[in-house]
C-alpha cells in the first residue's frame, strides 16, 4: 500500500517538531502505483518549513556556508544580484551606491553569525511583501530545478517531494544528487531507508528529524 497526501486536509511536518499530522493521508494499492500520478507538492507547507529553518529577515546577512543571505534563505551571490530587489531605507528606494555598499559590508562580516548580529552593518531593507515573492518564486525555481534532475519526482508522495526538496535548498541540486542511496531507495518507494539516508551534517538535529519523519509518512 501506498500513501499519500490528499490535498485539504492537514498538512506533514510544519506541526510542533514532536509530533506530525496524519489527517489527510490515504492509501493507494501497490497495483496502482505504477500509473497514479501524484498532486503537486503543497508549496504552503515547503514555504513554512523553510521559515522555521532558514528564518525570515529583511536585512542582508551571512549564512552558515558563508552565502550573502535575504529573507528566507535567498542566497545573493554578488552585488549585481542585489540591485535587482526593492530595497528600501527609511522608506525610500535605496540607491544602487548605497546597496552595493551594504552589500560589500556584509560580504566582509564573518560568516555564519546569529542573523541579527549583522542587522547594524547595513541600512538597506525589504519589506514582508517582497520577501513573500522572492520565496514563492524560490519554490517554483528549485522545484524545476529537482523536478529536472529526478525523473520520479511526479510519482513520489508529496511528504517525500516536500522533504527532498528542503534538502535540495539547503544542499543545492548538486548536493542532493550526492545522495545515491536515498535517491535510489525514493524510486523503489523503500521509504524507511530514504528515512535512514536523509541525514545531513551542518544543520539541526531537529531539521534531521523533521525530513526523516517526512520520508516515513509515506511508508507502505
Amino acid at each position: 500500500m501506498i500513501f499519500t497526501i490528499v490535498h485539504g486536509g492537514v498538512g506533514c511536518g510544519v506541526c510542533a517538531p514532536s509530533r506530525l499530522c496524519h489527517a489527510g493521508i490515504r492509501a493507494v494499492p501497490r497495483r496502482e502505483y505504477d500509473s497514479f500520478v501524484l498532486s503537486a507538492m503543497d508549496s504552503s507547507l515547503v514555504r513554512k518549513r523553510l521559515e522555521i529553518f532558514e528564518g525570515n529577515v529583511p536585512y542582508l546577512y551571512r549564512c552558515t556556508g558563508g552565502a550573502v543571505t535575504i529573507g528566507i534563505g535567498h542566497a545573493i551571490p554578488a552585488a549585481e544580484a542585489a540591485l535587482g530587489l526593492p530595497w528600501t531605507i527609511g522608506g525610500r528606494p535605496a540607491t544602487p551606491q548605497e546597496i552595493r555598499k551594504d552589500y560589500t559590508r556584509i560580504s566582509s562580516a564573518p560568516k555564519g553569525l546569529v542573523a541579527g548580529r549583522y542587522e547594524d552593518l547595513s541600512r538597506c531593507r525589504l519589506s514582508a511583501d517582497a520577501i513573500d515573492a522572492l520565496a514563492a518564486a524560490d519554490i517554483t525555481r528549485f522545484t524545476g530545478m529537482i523536478e529536472g534532475v529526478l525523473s520520479n519526482w511526479a510519482r513520489y508522495p508529496d511528504c517525500a517531494q516536500q522533504a527532498l526538496f528542503d534538502m535540495g535548498f539547503n544542499l543545492g541540486i548538486a548536493g542532493l544528487r550526492k545522495f545515491g542511496k536515498l535517491l535510489a531507495a525514493c524510486d523503489a518507494g523503500d521509504w524507511n531507508t530514504a528515512a535512514r539516508e536523509c541525514h545531513r551534517m551542518g544543520i539541526s538535529d531537529d531539521r534531521n528529524q523533521q525530513t526523516a519523519a517526512l520520508f516515513r509518512q509515506a511508508l507502505t
